[in-house]
């Protein structure tokens, strides 16, 4: 951590040795109830204003519980059990936010879905070091000297104002590792983070998936992600857990995946059935496929292009660099620059129908730890928090979060 007198709490006080998932997601209530209370209760005022029937919303919700891991589905009901509020909103924040939000919006609503956001990037070491380190006999250290892969994910949302942020931190729990992310309070999906190992995964959505797989046998991205940080080492161990489920019961995502000296970005097509592989050096994705078959959205397309502009042909790529990248204003305001903000017609306070960048997170691969802006990264500084350490209080709690609304 980088920061200096702030309030900060230790691992050790509040986050070590649960002896269950239910244990450790009770612990995570406390520590969000602020936030997340205030978010339900702004939801709940939306919704009771544009009375928005939720039981469709519910029904998806319920039926979607069913495809969690037991452990993932034990930590939601205990995180449920702390909360005050309305619990179907509450069950709608967490399992139907983009659903919801496309029914507050006005007009034509859009969402995470219409358009869809996200823009991330990976930075590999050239492909020689590694063999150059090998024929010249240097040892281990020189080579992770020189720093692993870079991740970074600016994370797109709608309703940004009611889905508060916090620095989210999980212990080993029985056999399964420890993870570091940046994401939302209150609920159990992960989009992005590293464990305790050094594995870092985040994704991007993409619109594909099967008509004729219900939600119950889906696998949502936030549930796979959690999964790979909680179950896997390794690049090639993720790549094998993916491979263990089909292809079919997937949704459509492009999945960034690091270690210590591995890096790929895989295109996850469920529609297609099919796992298409990207392992350049330098590799952006926004939401739509580039090495399958996919929905071009004009946001999407033009992003990607805004980006490729920028990383493509730089001999040399730093964590400077890739925040520059993220912080990139070409073709905003609004749905096409990297580093989105509302269009002025939209900036409302939790603008529904407007994706804006929420936070931006950069990792490398083997090192346990993420540097952070919550927020649109032009605006906000950003701070580094390292697995099992001390932590700014405010960014446990999501505190700081609801500060800058």
């Amino acid at each position: 951590m980088d920061e200096t007198d702030v309030e900060t709490v230790a691992y050790t006080e509040t986050i070590a040795e649960p002896e269950t998932f239910a244990e450790q997601a009770r612990r995570r209530a406390a520590t969000e109830r602020e936030v997340v209370e205030w978010a339900v209760d702004e939801l709940a005022s939306e919704i009771a204003e544009q009375e928005v029937d939720l039981e469709p919303l519910l029904e998806y919700s319920r039926r979607s519980r069913e495809s969690l891991p037991d452990r993932h589905r034990r930590a939601y009901e205990a995180m449920a059990e702390e909360f005050d509020g309305d619990p179907d909103v509450y069950e709608v924040y967490v399992f139907a936010y983009s659903e919801l939000c496309e029914k507050l919006a006005d007009g034509e609503g859009r969402s995470e879905k219409h358009p869809k956001g996200c823009t991330n990037a990976l930075v590999a070491p050239p492909k020689g070091d590694s063999a150059s380190a090998a024929e010249t006999g240097a040892d281990a250290d020189a080579s992770a000297a020189s720093g692993g892969p870079l991740v970074l994910k600016n994370r797109d949302i709608a309703g940004r104002g009611t889905r508060p942020k916090s620095i989210v931190e999980q212990p080993p729990i029985d056999d399964y590792y420890g993870f570091l992310t940046v994401d939302t309070c209150g609920t159990i999906s992960i989009f992005k983070g590293v464990n305790d190992q050094g594995l870092v995964a985040a994704n991007t959505y993409i619109e594909s998936e099967r008509d004729d797989v219900d939600p119950e046998d889906q696998l949502r991205n936030g549930t796979v992600i959690r999964m790979l940080l909680e179950e896997c080492a390794t690049v090639e161990e993720a790549r094998t857990l993916l491979e263990s489920h089909p292809t079919r019961q997937l949704m459509g995502q492009t999945l960034f995946l690091a270690d210590e000296t591995d890096a790929i970005l895989l295109e996850i097509d469920p529609e297609a059935e099919q796992i298409a592989v990207d392992d350049d050096e330098v590799v952006t994705r926004t939401n739509h496929f580039v090495l399958s078959e996919s929905t071009e959205t004009e946001s999407s397309t033009r992003r990607r292009e805004r980006a490729l502009s920028l990383l493509e042909g730089e001999e040399q790529i730093d964590r400077d660099d890739l925040w520059t990248f993220a912080q990139d204003h070409e073709n905003g305001p609004g749905d096409d620059s990297i580093c989105r903000h509302p269009e002025p017609e939209t900036d409302e306070p939790h603008a529904f129908g407007q994706l804006t960048t929420a936070s931006t997170a950069i990792f490398q691969g083997g090192s346990p730890e993420i540097e952070v802006a919550m927020g649109n990264p032009c605006e906000r500084e950003r701070t580094r928090c390292s697995f099992a350490d001390e932590i700014p209080t405010d960014l446990r709690t999501g505190q700081r979060w609801l500060d800058q609304q």
